[in-house]
């Protein structure tokens, strides 16, 4: 997780530990607790304005709930198995059968070391992100552009064509370490 994700989940976690410590503050009253907070009203320097932020706090993480709640309804769900329906009957692709297709072709090509295929399946697109390290060749953009056209070729016609399946492919460039320096003075 990185550290903008780490930092919004932090931040909306105060907010949601903020707004029910309040309530659960003014609330106090309606169960038996061995301890007793003061009134949110008596908090020095917030007491004041404490209904405001507990209003503003309130709407922003039901805003931001409700957010959450359509985000995961509609979400694409990913697969497996793609299902290819025809006539005269189906074909089940799995995205590992799509792996080992893709990196047959990478392996073809000279310039890729060490190719690394991931392959994310939806109900009508398949995602194909190749990895590996890129050598240094004067004509890399073209061979990569070349490459890419003949993946998504390739994974068209294995398909079928009467499917109209959404095909993405892109490369990503991993470098080998640099080699340290041995040090010559100790």
């Amino acid at each position: 997780m990185g550290k903008l994700r780490k930092s919004l989940i932090g931040i909306l976690l105060l907010l949601l530990i903020f707004t029910l410590f309040f309530v659960l503050v003014e609330n106090q009253e309606a169960v038996q607790l061995p301890v007793r907070f003061i009134s949110m009203y008596d908090y020095p320097w917030i007491g004041m304005y404490m209904q405001q932020l507990l209003f503003w706090f309130s709407a922003l993480l039901l805003v931001l709930t409700v957010l959450l709640l359509v985000i995961t309804i509609f979400y694409p769900r990913k697969k497996n198995t793609l299902v290819l329906e025809q006539g005269q009957g189906t074909l089940k692709i799995q995205k590992k059968a799509v792996e080992n297709f893709v990196l047959q072709i990478v392996n073809q090509e000279p310039f890729v070391e060490n190719p690394a295929i991931k392959v994310k399946m939806y109900n009508k697109k398949i995602r194909i992100k190749v990895s590996g390290y890129m050598k240094k060749v004067m004509a890399i953009p073209d061979k990569q552009n070349e490459l890419v056209d003949e993946i998504q070729s390739q994974v068209s016609s294995l398909m079928g064509t009467t499917e109209n399946i959404k095909t993405e492919v892109s490369l990503e460039n991993y470098r080998k370490p640099a080699e340290k320096n041995a040090e010559r003075v100790k």
